[in-house]
C-alpha cells in the first residue's frame, strides 16, 4: 500500500501522448524528490528583536537551500494546479456513439460523447477523432445529424492539426428526430460534401 497517487488517476486518460509523457517525467521527479524538509524551530518561532537591531544575512548554504525549497514549492503548486484543472474539467457524458471511417478515410475513427441536455435545449458534444488528415487552407470538417443518412442539421465545423484531437461541438436539436451522424469534408464555396466519418444510428 502506498500514499503516492497513480499518475493516470491524477491526469485522466484524454491527454495527448506527448503531453502525458512530459508530465509523467515531472511527476516521477517530484515523487523521487519527496516532500520538502520541515521548517526549523528557529524559523517556526522567530524571536522579536529590539528596534534598530541588525538582522544578519543567512549563510550562503542556507540561501541556496531556501531558494531550492521555494522553487520546489512553486513547482509543486503549479503541477497541483494543473491536476486540479484537469479533474475539474470532467465532461458529464450521458452516452456515446462510435463513428467509423468511410472509403475516403478508412483509417479514421471517432467517438461522440453526448453531455447532459441543458436548460436551453442544447446537447453539448465532445468529439474525439483519430486519423483524420490535416486539410489545406480553406477546407474544414463539418459534423451533421442525418435523416435517411443524409445531412440534415449541422453540429459545427472544425479542423485538425494532429492525427488525434478532442473537440467541443453542440446539438440544439431533438436527437430522436434524426437517425445518425456524419462528418463531411468541406471547402469554402464548394458544392460537394464527401463523407469521411459516419455512424450507424443514434
Amino acid at each position: 500500500m502506498t500514499d503516492t497517487p497513480d499518475f493516470r488517476d491524477l491526469v485522466g486518460e484524454d491527454l495527448p501522448e506527448e503531453e502525458r509523457a512530459r508530465l509523467e517525467r515531472v511527476h516521477d521527479l517530484l515523487v523521487a524528490a519527496g516532500p520538502p524538509p520541515e521548517l526549523p524551530p528557529s524559523l517556526a518561532e522567530p524571536t522579536t528583536e529590539a528596534p534598530g537591531a541588525v538582522v544578519p544575512f543567512m549563510p550562503r548554504r542556507r540561501i541556496g537551500a531556501a531558494i531550492g525549497l521555494a522553487a520546489a514549492v512553486g513547482f509543486v503548486a503549479f503541477f497541483g494546479g494543473f491536476i486540479a484543472g484537469r479533474t475539474g474539467d470532467q465532461f458529464p457524458k450521458t452516452f456515446e456513439v462510435p463513428m467509423h471511417g468511410t472509403a475516403l478515410a478508412s483509417a479514421a475513427s471517432a467517438t461522440i460523447e453526448v453531455g447532459k441536455l441543458d436548460e436551453s435545449g442544447n446537447w453539448p458534444l465532445k468529439l474525439q477523432v483519430h486519423g483524420l488528415k490535416t486539410l489545406p487552407k480553406g477546407s474544414f470538417y463539418e459534423m451533421y445529424l442525418t435523416r435517411k443518412h443524409r445531412p440534415a442539421a449541422t453540429c459545427g465545423t472544425f479542423t485538425v492539426a494532429r492525427p488525434t484531437a478532442t473537440l467541443r461541438l453542440n446539438a440544439p436539436y431533438n436527437l430522436r428526430a434524426y437517425d445518425g451522424w456524419i462528418v463531411t469534408r468541406e471547402t469554402e464555396g464548394g458544392g460537394s460534401h464527401p463523407v469521411v466519418l459516419r455512424t450507424k444510428a443514434i
